[in-house]
This record gives structure tokens, C-alpha cells and sequence, in this order.
């Protein structure tokens, strides 16, 4: 019997997300420390580090641009794959000089910023836009990077942590030769082409979801770069912070796997605005813990709602307002106001708030970013409304 080819290109994309997600997992806990013993200081570092958001403002609209105008966004994944490797071979013979690092990691993390876009427009495509389909695609990234975190510390136990470029450089060839196995995008049907993307933000619903996207990423940015320091200021050793990260990463994986009865009974939006709300409560709770391993942990397991159902119910929502010939773009746009201007003006701003005010306060001030997104997707659910109620008297 012969085999589905759309479960060869699910199995195909499942390997993507699995290989690329191993890639971040050993990068980024353990770039820091690599530049820390080439001889960076910390300064040097965090300015280094500053780039990865810097580069998902432009990268990711870039490569989203030239995918959906490409005839082969396959060879767009490709490129991306290959100049990332030249700039892993950048990074592995800067040394310690400090303005060749930063240009290969500015390659590096533009290459990269343009990746997932592209692979999330054919994961949609691929499941058929069905929600609870796309997240047993995606569970595999999951997978990915917890295993690419656990995989590659003992690894560096043993061998040090100087040949991280040499492992990226593996990882990166992975995900390469996954991209031969990708299906290429239809092809268009002859006639005018979209309206620029741009244009979408003039849609009061489209112009409410993004801007929820930018508060939700916000507020996540306090969560993902203080969390760490926040459980070390109350005195959790490097064992029990990576115990306690690991909670919420199984939580989300199992979200992923599981969520797909939730999307077939409610609406994206509604489940969009649930996560929001979620999150607020999540990084107040955070601020109010004081330390208390039970309350932790708790608001670990609430990242299966915060990270697992927002995610798929954003990818649902792009899925159905934007056709295969602009869903790399869409995809592109998302990443870039949220992680790229969410997350570096919310690194920025809790930044402020942890020296002026103190650590708990930055995570209450994250929890109220998330209660103003809460806002945001009441006004995509009313726009939404809004534009139905005036079809129905057409």
C-alpha cells in the first residue's frame, strides 16, 4: 500500500522542529558561558546577547518577504542554514576579539531569525489548519530543545565548553538536510498579488491581535530573562533552576500533545484570550511567591497555558486571516513585533524595574503588561464581531 504523502511531509516538518529546536536548546543556555571563557566580560557579553532581538526586528520580515517570493522557499530555508554555518565557523575562529564575535553572531542570529517563519507557514499548510494537527507538529520542537538542553550540558562537562561552535555546527547540518524532505509551497494561481502586508495592520482586529502578540512577548521577556536570577536571589542552587525550568517545558510538551479536543470545542480567539489572561495571573503569582518552591512550580505548570494554547491559537488565528501566498510574511510580522520589539523593549524595561524598584516588582509589572493584552484580544474578539454583524445584514 502506498504510503500518505501528507504524513510524509507532517513527518518531514516534525523532524524540522526537532532538529532546529535541538540547535536553540544547546544555544542558547550555553552561548553565554562559551563567551564567558573565550574571555568576554560581562559587559561585552550582554551586549553580544543584545543582538539576538535586534535581529528578529528586520531578519524575520526579510526571509518571511523573499520565502513568499521566491519560487522555492525550500532554498530560502536552505540559505538560511548555510550562512548560519559560515557564521558558526566565524564564531569558532573570532577567538576573543570581540568585534568579530559580534559579527558572526549578528550573522548568526539574522540567519536564524528567518527559520521558524517559514517553518511554521508550512506546518499550517501541512496540517490543513487544523489546530490540534499543527500541535503534534510542533511538540516535536519542544522535544527538541529540552533535549538539546539536557544532551548538551554533560556533554561540555566532559569535553569543555570551547567546542560549542562544533556542536552548533552538527546541529545546523541536521536541520539543513531536513529541508530536503519539505514540501514546496502550491503554486499560485495566476493573478494580482496581495496587498502588502503592512496594509493588514489598518484592520482593527488584525491591529488588536499584534498588538496583543506585543504585550503577551513583553511580558514573557521579564519571565525569560530574570527567571533564572529571580530563583538564585532565593536561594535555589544551578540544579534545582534547571528542575524547575524543565517543569514547565514538560508541561508545554504535554499541552502540545494533548490540546487538540480544546481547539475542536472552543474558538481561537476565545483560547487566545484565556492564555493572556493566564499570564497575567502566572507572573503576578511569580512576583508574589517569595521564593516558595510549591507556588513555583505551580506557576511552572501554567506555561502549558501560556506558552502552549497561545502559541497554536496565534498560529490558528494567522492561519485563517492569511492565505499560503502571504503566510511566511504573517508568520514573519508575528515574530517580529513580538519577539522582536516585544522582547527587547520588555528585556528592556524589567531591566529598569529590577535595579529602581526590585526583582518582584518586575514581575508584577510583567503581569500587568499581560492584563493590558487581555484588553487587546477583547478588541480583536469586538472587531471580529463587528465586521460579522455587518456581513449578516448584506
Amino acid at each position: 500500500m502506498a504510503s500518505d504523502p501528507g504524513s510524509r511531509t507532517r513527518n518531514a516538518v516534525r523532524a524540522l522542529f526537532l532538529t532546529y529546536f535541538l540547535f536553540v536548546g544547546a544555544l542558547s543556555p550555553y552561548l553565554t558561558l562559551y563567551l564567558h571563557e573565550v574571555g568576554l566580560g560581562a559587559a561585552a557579553i550582554g551586549l553580544v546577547m543584545s543582538l539576538s532581538p535586534a535581529s528578529r526586528i528586520v531578519g524575520p520580515l526579510a526571509w518571511g518577504w523573499l520565502a513568499d517570493r521566491s519560487a522555492s522557499r525550500n532554498w530560502v530555508q536552505r540559505a538560511c542554514s548555510l550562512i548560519s554555518l559560515a557564521a558558526l565557523i566565524g564564531l569558532w575562529t573570532s577567538g576573543a576579539d570581540v568585534a568579530w564575535i559580534m559579527l558572526a553572531c549578528a550573522v548568526l542570529f539574522f540567519s536564524t531569525s528567518g527559520q521558524m517563519p517559514i517553518a511554521e507557514a508550512i506546518a499550517l499548510e501541512a496540517a490543513g489548519r487544523d489546530a490540534g494537527r499543527y500541535s503534534r507538529m510542533r511538540v516535536w520542537g519542544s522535544i527538541g530543545f529540552i533535549a538539546g538542553v539536557v544532551i548538551t550540558g554533560p556533554l561540555f562537562e566532559v569535553v569543555g565548553i570551547g567546542w560549542l561552535p562544533g556542536w552548533l555546527m552538527l546541529m545546523m547540518v541536521g536541520v539543513l538536510a531536513c529541508t530536503w524532505g519539505l514540501p514546496e509551497a502550491p503554486k499560485r494561481k495566476a493573478g494580482p498579488r496581495p496587498a502588502p502586508l503592512w496594509k493588514a495592520l489598518r484592520d482593527p482586529a488584525k491591529a488588536a491581535f499584534f498588538a496583543s502578540a506585543f504585550l503577551m512577548l513583553y511580558a514573557h521577556s521579564v519571565f525569560y530573562t530574570f527567571f533564572s536570577l529571580y530563583l538564585e536571589g532565593h536561594g535555589y542552587g544551578k540544579g534545582a533552576i534547571g528542575l524547575i525550568w524543565a517543569v514547565g517545558v514538560v508541561a508545554e510538551i504535554a499541552m502540545f500533545y494533548l490540546q487538540r479536543p480544546l481547539f475542536m470545542r472552543f474558538s481561537a480567539l476565545f483560547l487566545l484570550g484565556l492564555s493572556v489572561a493566564v499570564a497575567a495571573l502566572r507572573f503576578v503569582l511569580v512576583g508574589a511567591s517569595g521564593g516558595a518552591l510549591w507556588l513555583l512550580v505551580f506557576t511552572q505548570l501554567l506555561h502549558a497555558i501560556t506558552f502552549g494554547v497561545h502559541h497554536t491559537a496565534s498560529q490558528a488565528i494567522l492561519s485563517r486571516w492569511f492565505g499560503p501566498e502571504q503566510q511566511a510574511s504573517a508568520q514573519a510580522l508575528y515574530v517580529t513585533i513580538g519577539y522582536g520589539v516585544g522582547g527587547m523593549i520588555g528585556g528592556l524595561g524589567a531591566s529598569w524595574i529590577w535595579v529602581a524598584i526590585s526583582p518582584a516588582a518586575a514581575f508584577y509589572g510583567a503581569g500587568a503588561v499581560a492584563a493590558l493584552g487581555c484588553l487587546a484580544v477583547w478588541a480583536c474578539a469586538r472587531a471580529e464581531r463587528a465586521v460579522e454583524a455587518g456581513e449578516s445584514f448584506r
